[in-house]
């Protein structure tokens, strides 16, 4: 009788145990890890502030809209046109250019809310002027212009080409690299042998390896740099802007955005090119409160520490965008108590600003 009680016992105390020691288990789990769940309060609702480099139409709209903080512009209708207007010189014998000075400097700019209206419009302007493909005329002698992929950024250079290659009368030939440093050899051992063309405008992708190319050009044409320089090469002159002090305007935008400090993740398409390299140094040191030093280099790998500011990282994306997507999604996961992401090339602030909106991050708009 006994035994027929315990035994009972056990199936109706079975279920209840069994029951409890699942959740002991379940408490025992280890947290799942890269991911962070959306709550109302707390470090992952917290929003994550935008800085990004040029023009891109969303850049623009969500500074309007108070989403992204500000940018830092470069003037890439002048760079298409400086070029094309420079090279023409030489062609005619008309340029004198000092050695020891080659650098037509285009100013950069910092865009916040109250002036990007009136800059937007600047912009569809330039655009304007350059619609349509480039004047081509029979015996009229060329020039090319090379750009280091395919971008909005080089729509807005290649207008300012093509309004230079109408004004000062030369053919304008536009290359679009869409894979590389690899396309852009190729399309710079086209142009050498190419008699009709007197002289070749290039953004280098990787100019420390591209130096024996670049410098084919130089002895065979009237060779110089835009948007990113390659100084240990023949170059006659360099178009663009000082990029470490642009970078060090962008920082000065981190800090309006996070003024109490805070983690910050940098996004850009590739290291290498002089530009991005110089950009990246420059918000660094200027979070850092650095003295000015162009030539300094902090390892892309390292967490860089300051008094107020954490830069937790740089992410490369080739020029992928979807990698470049993904990157901002990562950071997003990885780095719960983020603060603040800087785009350094055109598509990566609008990227960022994508991936933190469906993470619901986003700085919420105040009155416009």
């Amino acid at each position: 009788m006994k035994e027929k009680l315990f035994l009972l016992l056990g199936l109706v105390l079975s279920p209840i145990l069994i029951g409890c020691k699942g959740e002991a288990d379940k408490s025992q789990r280890p947290a799942e890890t890269g991911k962070v769940a959306p709550g109302p309060s707390g470090d992952s609702a917290k929003p994550i502030q935008v800085v990004g480099f040029d023009e891109h139409d969303e850049t623009l709209q969500a500074i309007i809209d108070g989403e992204v903080h500000g940018t830092v512009v470069q003037n890439p209708y002048m760079y298409g046109f400086s070029s094309i207007k420079l090279l023409k010189e030489l062609q005619t014998g008309g340029a004198k250019i000092d050695p020891n000075n080659a650098f037509v400097d285009n100013p950069a700019r910092q865009i916040r809310r109250d002036n990007a209206a009136d800059f937007w419009k600047e912009k569809n302007s330039n655009l304007a002027t350059g619609e349509g493909e480039p004047e081509f005329k029979e015996g009229r002698k060329s020039v090319a212009y090379v750009t280091n992929g395919i971008d909005p950024f080089w729509t807005i250079a290649a207008a300012g080409a093509k309004a230079a290659g109408r004004e000062f009368d030369v053919n304008v030939l536009l290359r679009f690299p869409p894979k590389g440093v690899g396309d852009q050899k190729s399309m710079l051992e086209a142009l050498l042998v190419q008699d009709d063309v007197t002289g070749v405008a290039v953004s280098p992708i990787d100019p420390s390896n591209q130096v024996d190319i670049l410098n084919q050009v130089g002895e065979k044409k009237h060779y110089v740099t835009h948007d990113s320089d390659a100084p240990n090469t023949n170059r006659l002159a360099y178009i663009g802007m000082d990029n470490y002090d642009a970078g060090r305007m962008a920082g000065q935008l981190v800090k309006e955005a996070l003024p109490n400090g805070g983690s910050v993740m940098i996004f850009v398409g590739r290291l290498g090119q002089l530009n991005a390299e110089q950009r990246r140094q420059g918000v660094i040191d200027e979070l850092l409160d650095r003295t000015k030093d162009p030539t300094r280099r902090d390892p892309p790998g390292d967490v860089i520490k300051g008094e107020k500011y954490t830069i937790v990282g740089t992410q490369t994306d080739g020029f992928d965008k979807a990698k470049a997507k993904q990157n901002a999604q990562d950071a997003i996961s990885r780095y719960p108590d983020l603060g603040c992401m800087v785009g350094l090339f055109a598509y990566n602030p609008p990227l960022c600003l994508q991936a933190i909106r469906e993470a619901g991050r986003v700085v919420k708009p105040t009155g416009k």
